[in-house]
């Protein structure tokens, strides 16, 4: 399988990070969860974020095992949210996933590591995300990498019943 590295994605990734995506979105919907449809992340969003440099992907010489999103971005909804300190300047993260096959064993901590210590390294007050209040596993992993809940958002495009997720932070 060869050594595991995670690095900036370039343009010639975007094949294989859409099909990371469309691997995790059926996974998803075959546990129902409707968190990821066909309006995002979709292949134009992911070939805009890897434009801005700001997509990072965990690969060997083979092939892509998990991605993320790492900008200064906040949705509108976070405006109303108790975060620590709602001045700081964080690292946004976005479009977090692993390949089905993979999650549980250690990748998205690497790249949850990998995020920190970029945040960290570049003088972020922390990092804040927010993830699907029906996405359980997400949710405890987020918890069990010692982020705090500070509120809930509710997306009205998503269907009914799902519009809701949590915020997290983490301060470094």
């Amino acid at each position: 399988m060869g050594e595991e590295k995670i690095s900036r994605a370039a343009n010639e990734d975007l094949p294989r990070i859409d099909k990371l995506f469309q691997d995790c979105k059926e996974d998803l919907l075959n546990k129902e969860i409707y968190q990821w449809d066909d309006q995002y992340p979709n292949k134009e969003y992911l070939a805009y974020t890897i434009s801005e440099k700001e997509m990072f992907i965990l690969h060997n010489e083979d092939e892509i095992l998990g991605a993320m999103v790492l900008n200064e971005w906040q949705v509108s909804e976070w405006d109303e949210i108790s975060w620590t300190d709602k001045d700081g300047k964080y690292l946004i993260l976005h479009s977090f996933c692993v390949h089905p096959s993979l999650q549980g064993k250690g990748c998205g901590g690497g790249l949850l590591q990998f995020a920190e210590k970029m945040a960290k390294d570049q003088g972020y007050a922390g990092i804040r995300l927010d993830a699907f209040s029906k996405n359980e596993g997400a949710l405890s992993f987020y918890e069990n990498k010692g982020y705090t809940k500070t509120g809930e958002v509710f997306f009205l495009t998503k269907p009914t019943g799902h519009e809701t997720y949590f915020c997290y932070e983490k301060l470094v």
